[in-house]
């Protein structure tokens, strides 16, 4: 009887011990889910972000008639910062300026403070963005890699884990891929060669003169 009540003794706290660590593991991938979820709407979001800011620019200006690929791709520069620093209001002056009447000869530019303020508008609120995404990968890396037993596990578990997606349109990364591409701010060529090189060449306009061969 003394035997039996050992080794049913000692089934109890193996068993204690197995479902302690069942309930700490799935506790990690539970985390892992949310976390890896949370990054995926994230990411969405910033995209989200840039599609509104393009069409709210088209109402808000009152310029509908303009939509067109080229003034997206300004648009679209403006907003990560292709012509930070260069966005004067003043006729004749500053790379944005030229860009916009350049591709649009005609446009009435009276309302260029209307587009002044929506391009910096759209610029604050794609940057919050992007700041958040970042902040939340760093998050995500840290919880990956802190701790000597819970990295351990989190590493044999395969985390990054297929859940973590970045879509782009049709184009969908998983895993390690999409984590990476999370990573990648957006940012027009330019600007990626100009933190590269230490130098930056003169902008060529979208759709402009300087863009023809």
């Amino acid at each position: 009887m003394k035997y039996l009540i050992i080794c049913g003794a000692i089934i109890g706290v193996l068993l204690l011990c197995c479902l302690g660590v069942y309930n700490y593991a799935n506790g990690i991938q539970q985390e892992g889910v949310a976390r890896e979820t949370e990054l995926n709407n994230q990411y969405l979001d910033n995209q989200n972000e840039l599609s509104t800011y393009i069409s709210k620019f088209y109402e808000t200006v009152g310029v509908a008639n303009l939509k067109s690929d080229k003034m997206d791709q300004i648009l679209m520069d403006a907003v990560k910062g292709r012509y930070e620093g260069h966005t004067s209001a003043q006729p004749g002056q500053g790379q944005l300026f030229s860009a916009i009447t350049e591709a649009y000869p005609n446009i009435d530019m009276s309302i260029y403070d209307r587009i002044l303020d929506q391009i910096n508008s759209g610029r604050d609120a794609y940057k919050q963005k992007q700041s958040k995404l970042l902040d939340m990968l760093r998050s995500y890396d840290k919880w990956r890699e802190s701790g000597l037993v819970q990295s351990r596990i989190i590493a044999a578990m395969g985390v990054p884990t297929q859940h973590l997606e970045a879509r782009i349109g049709t184009l969908v990364k998983h895993g390690a891929e999409a984590r990476d591409q999370m990573y990648l701010i957006v940012l027009t060529q330019s600007t990626t060669d100009a933190y590269t090189s230490g130098h930056m060449d003169p902008l060529s306009v979208p759709g402009g003169k300087s863009d023809k061969k």
